[in-house]
């Protein structure tokens, strides 16, 4: 190549810069500028095993903490015990719900919002299949949403807060809700 043709090139290269690298250099400081104010959201998860619970919730079976190991045969004692007599049905009320949401370390907004959440037909109680349905939505496509996303945090902060709710973690929230359950139903 021609030393006249290689300095044009340099200098329409250096102008081609100069031009678009102004605008170039304006909005990439205005996107450091964003990026540097705008924090990201952190989405909670479940792990695997609590990805389990959460699937027997879905077919309504509430797997207390210790029952991991032992939640199929429980699955089939269920069945069997649904047709041999009637299920206790445990109940909470609203208020009981938003006490054990505080133990969990729930704000005034978590609980107005859970609470509303968990007690979809708004009687004032919460049955024991409206919390597992509850439960259900923290996995899967509604696993993002506002409710699912509030429901985890909390499971996650009574655990390790890691960012992801581990079997105990889920567990633990399962139990306390069966726990003011029965205490209400008188079943021990």
């Amino acid at each position: 190549m021609s030393p006249l043709i290689s300095g044009l090139a340099s200098v329409a290269s250096l102008i081609f810069n100069a031009t678009s690298g102004g605008s170039a250099k304006q909005a990439a400081s205005r996107r450091s500028d964003a990026d540097s104010q705008a924090q990201p959201s952190a989405v909670l998860s479940l792990s695997p095993q609590a990805e389990a619970l959460a699937g027997f919730a879905s077919k309504g079976i509430l797997v207390s903490q210790g029952q991991f190991d032992k939640a199929v045969g429980a699955a089939a004692q269920t069945a069997r015990a649904s047709v041999a007599q009637p299920a206790v049905q445990r109940v909470v009320t609203t208020e009981e719900f938003k006490e054990l949401l505080t133990r969990f370390g729930a704000d005034d907004a978590q609980k107005a919002q859970l609470t509303a959440g968990f007690d979809t037909n708004q009687d004032g109680a919460i049955t024991q299949q409206e919390f597992l349905q509850g439960l259900a939505k923290t996995r899967g496509t509604e696993a993002g949403s506002d409710f699912s996303q509030t429901v985890m945090e909390l499971m996650d902060r009574s655990g390790v807060a890691d960012g992801k709710v581990a079997d105990q973690e889920f567990a633990a929230f399962s139990t306390a809700f069966a726990l003011a359950g029965a205490r209400r139903s008188g079943v021990a």
